[in-house]
């Protein structure tokens, strides 16, 4: 850069000192304006997406910075707009939600935010002012969402539908350090289905596990896909879904949105939270509905109490179901729903070893899930005389080694399917023979 010698350097000083002040000024003013609007309006940011709304909000903002602001030499406009963007976008993590390659968002602290890209964690280069603005941001990311947080409830998770988001929120009693926010960003326009899974590299299924899962779909198996958290499960439930046939009949019922299944005959629903006790619907009241609705087959995005019992109960009187829970393999995921199940009323008068009987012969097939690999699928069967489940493993992924937090290895075939899963796919042998010749253009 050229530098003019006659230029007085200490007066470019002054100036860009000048700036700076005015630019921090401006900043002190838009969180005051925020801390004025979370405090005293709150109600009015719990339906942001209202473009009525939008421009009360707006207006309330122009009167505040007029009668508290007008003495200063600010532009009021440029406040207006600043406090605007900050509710109707999602500021400094804005630029991360529109990464096509960010999944993932965690902040931690103010100045501590990662972000998974690519399957990784990365920390991010950018930071909050201040813990204030911080606490403010994960306030205002949960009020205009719906949802509510404060001392009374601490904990939530809503999901905004226009940037296809489920945003968890902590903040005290129950957070110790600070306030935290997790983002998981959803992507429906890039979402994979079965045969992308198979070439896209990804290395989630082999060609085998491929057609496998196919005469599953086409069959009406019932598949319960376990495995922790970010391991691939909706993925791969989202995938099985899309290959069942129109003419069967579903409802899905999620917390947040998740599966974003393009099946012509399926009904999507998620649970309302944040209403009174009484008016909240809960995914065990959505999975009760279900039953009522001349469903063929029953989606259950996450099982996580009471709905478990639901579910079985509609998967052992004749539905076909599909559902992920977390749990570390596929013969403790049995034990893992028997706990879920225990958690409605109804169930804690039975035995674990009569819940083991009713899940026994309503559940087929378990998919444990692993890296964003399947790990193992295992066929499951209840052998009445023997009063136990019998678990039939029928492929496994055996790594060889994990470089730079990747797995490798390969798929191995264990066995055949034996019970309920075989005479299913022979039940169902021509129709899984001319969907698939449909498929291959045949």
């Amino acid at each position: 850069m050229l530098i003019n010698p006659l230029q007085d350097s200490s007066n470019q000083s002054i100036v860009q000192e000048d700036k700076m002040i005015y630019e921090a000024n401006n900043d002190k003013i838009v969180n005051n304006i925020i801390d004025f609007l979370l405090d005293k309006h709150s109600e009015m940011l719990s339906n942001i997406s209202s473009e009525k709304n939008k421009k009360s909000i707006e207006n309330l903002v122009k009167e505040k910075v007029v009668n508290s602001y007008s003495n200063r030499d600010i532009d009021i406009n440029k406040i207006v707009k600043n406090v605007m963007d900050r509710f109707f976008g999602y500021y400094i993590l804005q630029k991360y939600i529109e990464d096509e390659e960010v999944s993932d968002i965690r902040a931690i602290e103010f100045n501590k935010i990662y972000i998974k890209k690519n399957g990784k964690w990365l920390k991010a280069i950018d930071e909050f002012e201040d813990e204030k603005e911080y606490s403010n941001f994960v306030r205002y990311c949960i009020l205009k969402n719906g949802g509510k947080i404060n001392n009374e409830i601490p904990v939530t998770v809503v999901s905004d539908k226009q940037n296809n988001l489920r945003i968890e929120a902590g903040i005290e009693p129950v957070n110790i350090i600070s306030p935290n926010l997790v983002i998981r960003i959803h992507r429906p326009n890039n979402l994979k289905n079965l045969e992308t899974l198979l070439l896209s590299g990804s290395g989630m299924i082999n060609p085998q596990i491929y057609i496998f899962l196919i005469k599953c779909a086409i069959s009406g198996i019932n598949i319960i896909i376990s495995g922790k958290g970010a391991s691939g499960k909706t993925t791969l439930l989202r995938a099985i879904i899309n290959k069942i046939p129109e003419t069967v009949a579903i409802t899905s019922n999620e917390e947040t949105a998740e599966l974003f299944c393009k099946h012509d005959n399926i009904i999507q629903r998620e649970m309302v939270q944040n209403r009174t006790e009484d008016k909240n619907i809960t995914l065990e009241k959505l999975s009760k509905q279900a039953l009522l609705m001349s469903n063929d087959a029953i989606v259950v995005g996450e099982l996580k109490g009471a709905e478990a019992m639901t579910f079985v109960d509609g998967i052992s009187t004749g539905h076909s179901g599909y559902a992920t829970v977390h749990s570390n393999s596929s013969t403790n995921t049995i034990n893992r729903l028997i706990t879920l199940m225990k958690r409605d009323n109804r169930a804690i008068q039975y035995t674990n070893k009569y819940l083991e009987q009713i899940l026994g012969t309503s559940i087929e097939l378990i998919i444990y899930m692993q890296n964003f690999k399947v790990k193992e699928i295992t066929e499951v069967y209840y052998d009445i005389k023997k009063q136990e489940i019998i678990y039939n493993k029928l492929f496994e992924f055996v790594i060889d080694k994990i470089i730079d937090g990747k797995v490798q290895g390969y798929f191995k075939k264990i066995n055949d399917p034996k019970y309920i899963v075989k005479n299913k796919f022979d039940i169902n042998e021509l129709e899984i023979k001319r969907i698939m010749e449909e498929e291959n253009g045949n």
